[in-house]
């Protein structure tokens, strides 16, 4: 399915800047990048893109779409100053099947288009998508258009209505006959897509599909953008963040990523920045002495730190890769591997005990095992709330949080000793839960 986005207005209440609103950047990424890389996660791949006010700025900035792996077309409307409508009209011929439309100052969650891609209008009637949760803080209530819906029916549609039970979240998926609505209105001197969309609702034309639980947000003034920057970064969170330790590093780490998403950095580099840190934590642990132990146990921190930044960057930029997380994985473990060599290394020096090579070796097996395990752990156990109420996931988080504990008490076997046991016992206890769980399914 194609879509068609409405790029041409001047409209800014955001900021006085001189390039147009969907230019406005929101963590190194355009308002309309952000939403033809969502749409791209719904498969949409396809989309012509109406332009007015500053058409060449935007021309430029989002080229013919080789970039992304999509195709883009742009169509020009001389009449933008008129109103939305005529925007949407321009497009009249462009498109043979359904298609849908999305605006600029709305982002949302790809869930929504696939709702809407699944649907299978009646006729050639029209959908919208409507959010029934009215008290929400992601939408103006004095300025967005409302709805009463029956049956799935829009009854009636207007920002002044006094009676309302939905708000216009302005995700549709229209038939040819918008183009008829919208004609028969611009006669009238009426320009306006709410007065084409009054017009299908008296029709018996304009249905709706309910998205109250996925996620969408107006970006309309100066502070929907600082209320949707927060939003973007609370979606950063993980379901495992439960945990103290990665709650705590989670602070940090999206404080730093919001800072790098404006550079053009890619995540790997980040995975690698963080791999290197590592090796620099083993390096200091192998070299031994106090003071260098201590230092090595602040760096492994600071690896962890930016190994969340990874991720976090690259689901804010829309840069998520399978080679990405293959390349994470791989690396953390040669990480984990560096540091507790070098805290062998360092225990065995002062102690010169055979014994701390047997301890580190199992500890060091139990962090791998930890992680091995921890891939279907977290996918068929970690997500059920009953689970989430008894245990604490022993994440890397918590492994790294333990040797940084027993560097800085100057206790490397009592460390060592600590996670070969722990992590052991978590792996082997997760064998059981598991074996329990494939047997049930």
């Amino acid at each position: 399915m194609e879509a068609l986005i409405i790029a041409s207005g001047r409209e800014n209440k955001i900021n006085h800047c001189s390039y147009p609103k969907p230019l406005i950047p929101i963590f190194g990424l355009s308002l309309i990048k952000r939403i033809i890389l969502r749409a791209k996660l719904a498969d949409i791949t396809r989309f012509k893109i109406v332009v007015g006010y500053e058409a060449n700025q935007i021309m430029e900035k989002i080229g013919n779409g080789d970039n992304y792996g999509i195709h883009v077309n742009y169509i020009f409307n001389p009449e933008w100053q008129k109103g939305n409508g005529t925007s949407v009209y321009k497009a009249k011929g462009y498109f043979k099947d359904n298609f849908i439309l999305l605006m600029t100052d709305k982002l949302f969650d790809d869930s929504i288009l696939r709702k809407l891609q699944q649907v299978e209008p009646e006729g050639d009637s029209c959908i919208l998508s409507v959010d029934h949760k009215i008290s929400g803080d992601h939408f103006n209530i004095d300025d967005i258009t409302k709805v009463w819906v029956e049956n799935n029916k829009v009854e009636k549609i207007g920002k002044n209505i006094d009676r309302f039970n939905g708000v216009d979240a302005g995700i549709f998926l229209y038939s040819s006959i918008v183009f008829d609505a919208l004609e028969k209105n611009i006669a009238q001197g009426k320009y306006s897509l709410l007065a084409a969309n009054q017009m299908l609702s008296n029709m018996g034309r304009l249905k709706t599909i309910d998205i109250s639980d996925n996620f969408w947000i107006d970006v309309d003034h100066k502070k929907d953008l600082k209320k949707t920057k927060k939003v973007l970064i609370k979606q950063l969170k993980k379901p495992e963040d439960d945990t103290i330790p990665r709650y705590l590093y989670r602070k940090i780490s999206v404080l730093i990523s919001s800072r790098l998403s404006h550079f053009n950095i890619h995540p790997n580099h980040i995975t690698l920045i963080s791999f290197f840190l590592a090796t620099l934590s083993g390096l200091f642990f192998f070299l031994g002495g106090y003071p260098k132990i201590v230092i090595g146990a602040f760096i492994a921190q600071l690896s962890w730190i930016f190994d969340l930044c990874d991720g976090e960057i690259a689901r804010l930029k829309f840069k998520e890769s399978k080679f990405g997380e293959f390349l994470d994985r791989v690396l953390d473990r040669y990480a984990d591997a560096l540091i507790i060599l070098g805290i062998i290394f360092a225990c065995f020096q002062s102690m010169k005990t055979t014994w701390v090579w047997m301890v580190g070796f199992f500890a060091l097996i139990g962090s791998f095992m930890n992680s091995y395990t921890a891939l279907d752990y977290d996918k068929f156990i970690a997500s059920k709330a009953f689970i989430k109420k008894r245990t604490i996931r022993m994440g890397r988080e918590i492994r790294l949080l333990i040797v940084f504990i027993g560097a800085v008490l100057n206790q490397l076997f009592a460390l060592l000793l600590v996670l070969s046991i722990v992590t052991n016992a978590v792996s082997i206890r997760r064998l059981f839960v598991l074996r329990n769980e494939y047997k049930s399914s």
